[in-house]
């Protein structure tokens, strides 16, 4: 798989074999059908009796069957990217018995209660590693949560004839299960991209430093991503590919160089205006933005003198230029890595809807709410031409930062 395609960015590669696992179990359990209704597989197995128990299953438990069989095999392929091996015994065992618990609700014996025990038992240990920052939630994760949760609905649907106080209860377990899971990812997914990389992280990345990727709160080697790229706030970040070279370190420096000289001219906001930028925001914040629309049709990609974008610090009347973001002209295209892992790319997700206000938020799922669109922006990379705590290529604004540079260089709005 090409790490570049837009459908990988945001997927821990540490999960990756994981993904794969998950796509191909259609493909084994089809093969083994196929050699049950050919007759090389022996018709007395444990697999020719599951194959036929499926087709005279009900219909719910044909779907917890395929919900169990794929969290199994996230499961159990998860090691392969994780070098922690505590945590790939456990990830090994809990693969082990979702496929059993599979296994046993189509046979028709006894699954429920086993099954929602591990259910609960996974979503929690899971909420506790993102929510203590031991792993930042990516897509992969967050979908096993979400096929989690559906087969735990599933599991809390009343046999027939069930109470219908036991039926309220089931639902509402089920419905609080999923708004306590939700907001949990979500505030991780926010926390991590507020973070970000730390000054340190920033200086030692752009150095090529060993074990300094910009992962927080990883735990240890092994379990850290490295990387914030997935829809946290509708952010999508590439993933950190090794060290930069020497090389890709000067085209870099050199790049943030450019960039300083080549804006110093729009330090008067004016200046920026009456060149075509105009805000895409409310005039007042630590990080505004000011498009420039004939740029971003130019073709002239990374060009010092044109950047797509300009970032200023707006309050008390006085503005100071922080940097410029340039932006590829098509969504879905790569940015120009001139600095390999230094010079980071990045989209966003947008919801976008016909109904006021216009847009929705992204979901703690990745995904937009009912009656939105999902629409993804080029990619984009902010160059800050005043120093930045984390380097020139931060991602993000740093507030104490933006207001130093506003107190110290900022200029009337007006005069």
């Amino acid at each position: 798989m090409n790490p570049d395609s837009p459908f990988l960015i945001g997927i821990a590669p540490e999960h990756r074999p994981a993904l794969l696992a998950a796509f191909a179990l259609p493909l084994v359990l089809w093969i083994g059908a196929l050699l049950v209704d050919t007759g090389r597989l022996p018709a007395g197995g444990r697999i020719a009796a599951a194959y036929r128990s499926y087709g005279h299953a009900p219909t719910t438990v044909k779907w917890l069957t395929w919900l169990l069989l794929t969290s199994a095999a996230v499961h159990l392929a998860l090691p392969v990217g994780h070098s922690d091996g505590g945590t790939g015994l456990l990830f090994v065992g809990s693969g082990i018995v979702y496929g059993w618990l599979a296994l046993r609700a189509l046979a028709g014996r006894t699954w429920r209660l086993a099954t929602v025990i591990l259910l609960v038992a996974t979503l929690i240990a899971y909420l506790v590693v993102a929510g203590t920052g031991q792993e930042e939630p990516d897509q992969v994760g967050i979908a096993t949560a979400l096929v989690e949760l559906t087969a735990l609905g599933l599991c809390m649907i009343p046999a027939p004839g069930g109470r219908r106080v036991v039926r309220g209860l089931a639902s509402s377990g089920f419905v609080a299960g999923a708004v306590v899971v939700g907001a949990v990812i979500w505030v991780g997914m926010f926390a991590a991209h507020e973070a970000g990389p730390s000054a340190e992280d920033g200086q030692a990345l752009a150095a090529g430093v060993p074990g300094h990727d910009g992962a927080h709160g990883s735990g240890g080697a092994g379990h850290g991503h490295g990387f914030t790229a997935r829809a946290q706030a509708g952010v999508i970040m590439r993933p950190v590919a090794g060290a930069a070279t020497e090389a890709q370190e000067q085209a870099a420096a050199d790049l943030a160089e450019a960039t300083t000289k080549g804006i110093r001219k729009y330090r008067d906001l004016r200046a920026a205006q009456h060149a075509g930028y105009r805000a895409a925001q409310p005039l007042q914040g630590l990080g505004v933005h000011f498009d420039n629309k004939a740029y971003q049709a130019d073709g002239r990609i990374l060009d010092p003198q044109r950047p797509e974008q300009l970032v200023y610090a707006i309050e008390g009347g006085e503005a100071v230029l922080l940097g410029a973001v340039f932006q590829m002209q098509t969504a879905g295209v790569p940015g120009l890595a001139v600095g390999g892992p230094v010079t980071r790319w990045h989209a966003h997700n947008v919801c976008v809807t016909i109904a006021p206000p216009g847009f929705g938020v992204v979901s703690p799922f990745g995904t937009c709410p009912s009656l939105t669109l999902t629409a993804t922006t080029p990619e984009m990379m902010h160059v800050w031409t005043i120093e930045h705590p984390g380097g020139p290529y931060a991602d993000d604004v740093d507030p104490a930062w933006a207001r130093r540079e506003l107190a110290e260089h900022g200029r009337p709005l007006a005069r």
